[in-house]
C-alpha cells in the first residue's frame, strides 16, 4: 500500500523562503518579458506576449507541486502570486509610465500608405509581402491599391483603412481619360 502514503511534510511545507520565491519568480518573469520583447517583437498576434507568458510561467511552476518534483504546493503557489503580481504589475506600470509603456508596446508602423507597401517597413517588421496580402485579403481587401493606410500595430494585428471608392475609381482609370476622371469626381 505504498501508493497511499502521503509525506505530508513535502506536500505542505515550503522548501523556499518567502525572498527566494519573490526573487526566482521576480528576476525570471522580467528577464523573459524583455527577451520576448526584443525576440518575437509583435508575432503573438492576438494573444499578447504578457498574457501567453503568463500562461506558460504558471503552466510550468505547477508542474513541480503537482507531481511532487522536490517543490511543496505552497513553494509552488508563492511563484504563481509573484507571476500574477509582475503580469498586473507591468500592466498599470505600462498604462502610467510613458517609457515603460514603450519598452512594453512598441508604437505602430506604417505598411501601407495611399496604395503604396512601405517595402522598408515590412523588412523591419519581418513580414513578407505574400503576408501583407494575406492580412489585407483577411480584412477584405483584394488589393493595396485599395488602402489609405495599413498599420502593424502593436498586437501584431495589422489595422486597415479603406480608400473611400470615389478615390480608388480616379486612381485605376488610365491617364490619357481626363474627361472619366473628371466625372468620377
Amino acid at each position: 500500500m505504498k501508493w497511499l502514503e502521503t509525506d505530508w511534510n513535502a506536500l505542505l511545507i515550503p522548501e523556499m523562503s518567502l525572498l527566494e520565491g519573490l526573487i526566482r519568480g521576480t528576476l525570471v518573469y522580467l528577464a523573459v518579458v524583455l527577451l520576448l520583447r526584443v525576440v518575437l517583437k509583435r508575432q503573438a498576434g492576438e494573444v499578447s506576449i504578457s498574457d501567453l507568458l503568463v500562461v506558460s510561467l504558471i503552466a510550468g511552476v505547477c508542474r513541480n507541486p503537482l507531481v511532487r518534483d522536490t517543490k511543496s504546493i505552497p513553494d509552488g503557489l508563492m511563484i504563481v502570486v509573484v507571476v500574477l503580481f509582475w503580469g498586473f504589475a507591468l500592466d498599470w506600470l505600462s498604462y502610467h509610465v510613458p517609457w515603460i509603456r514603450s519598452l512594453l508596446h512598441p508604437k505602430p508602423r506604417l505598411l501601407i500608405e495611399d496604395g503604396e507597401v512601405q517595402r522598408k517597413n515590412l523588412r523591419e517588421e519581418l513580414l513578407t509581402e505574400e503576408q501583407l496580402l494575406s492580412k489585407l485579403r483577411q480584412k477584405g481587401v483584394e488589393s493595396p491599391r485599395r488602402v489609405a493606410q495599413a498599420w502593424m500595430e502593436s498586437d501584431g494585428q495589422v489595422s486597415v483603412v479603406k480608400k473611400q471608392r470615389r478615390c480608388v475609381q480616379v486612381q485605376e482609370q488610365l491617364p490619357g481619360n481626363a474627361s472619366r476622371r473628371r466625372q468620377a469626381q
